[in-house]
């Protein structure tokens, strides 16, 4: 276990530091299907119903066409997927979030008679599903499944899934927070912006000032970003050195001002440049929400 564990511990602080969202599902789902032995591993990052939502599998090796317009209406394997058996019931009604299998859930003889059972092996060839959710208030289940043809999962599988459930929950939240940054301030003008500082941001100080920029307290702000409160003024009085400020509202419109986040007339668009004839001078305005900054977080 200190092996795989460890792994995943360097993987969290490798997809920290990632600036491109499509990066981090590879390296994430790739070190759970080794770690878990798995042979493909489904994402759940989206809330689905029995009919619709987008199912995310990966997998070394090439697998089956298991698309929405299969022909098989609720019969479709990827409907089996989306209606989350036996997970959905556990997960999605309790505050018990322990990384389970399928078969330990229900109970062996049940689970392999079911049809979601009998669905995945005709498609997949697959016997055992590995249930590793992600802790988070409300109805809504996220997470991983991970399926393997041969033996149910151990309790050492457990017990590894357990530990690396904090890393996995910080690291998809990064990822969140990446797309949605991209959405409201991933132009080409932001980035000259940020690169235009005598020392730039870094990814983490530029997820914590869209934070900021959005009122989240230091606490608020950790518990998004899986850190510390301790660590959040950290990357905040780092903020305040490289932007020349001394305080939260003020690193805020000096921001918007550099053009590193939307300025107040600019929700969606275009925004002033590093040579913009903006007020530099604090108090002047409100800082500005940033539109989408908090995306699925929340």
């Amino acid at each position: 276990m200190p092996d795989r564990y460890a792994r995943m511990l360097d993987l969290a602080v490798e997809v920290m530091s990632a600036e491109a969202p499509e990066s981090v599902w590879p390296l994430l789902t790739g070190e759970l299907l080794t770690a878990l032995d798995g042979e493909l591993i489904v994402v759940k990052e989206v809330p689905w119903t029995r009919d619709q939502g987008s199912v995310v599998i990966r997998s070394p090796e090439p697998l089956p066409n298991v698309g929405v317009d299969d022909g098989d209406g609720d019969d479709s394997v990827q409907a089996y997927i989306r209606s989350g058996y036996p997970f959905i019931d556990r997960y999605g009604a309790t505050s018990d979030w322990t990384p389970q299998s399928a078969a330990r859930v229900v109970g062996a003889r049940t689970w392999q008679n079911s049809p979601t059972a009998d669905a995945l092996r005709q498609a997949f060839g697959t016997r055992h599903v590995f249930g590793l959710p992600l802790p988070e208030r409300g109805p809504h289940v996220s997470g991983f499944l991970v399926h393997r043809s041969g033996g149910d999962f151990s309790r050492h599988d457990e017990r590894y899934a357990a530990r690396v459930q904090p890393l996995l929950k910080a690291a998809t939240a990064h990822r969140s927070l990446l797309t949605a940054l991209r959405k409201s301030s991933g132009s080409a003008r932001r980035r000259q912006a940020n690169h235009a500082l005598a020392a730039p941001l870094t990814p983490r100080e530029t997820n914590v000032l869209h934070l900021l920029a959005a009122g989240l307290t230091a606490e608020v702000i950790g518990r998004r970003l899986g850190i510390s409160p301790r660590t959040v003024h950290k990357h905040l009085n780092a903020l305040y050195r490289k932007l020349g400020t001394a305080d939260r509202l003020s690193a805020v419109l000096r921001a918007q001002d550099a053009g590193l986040l939307p300025g107040p007339a600019e929700p969606s668009g275009a925004h002033p440049g590093p040579g913009s004839t903006a007020s530099h001078f604090p108090g002047r305005r409100e800082p500005t929400l940033v539109p989408g900054a908090l995306g699925r977080l929340s």
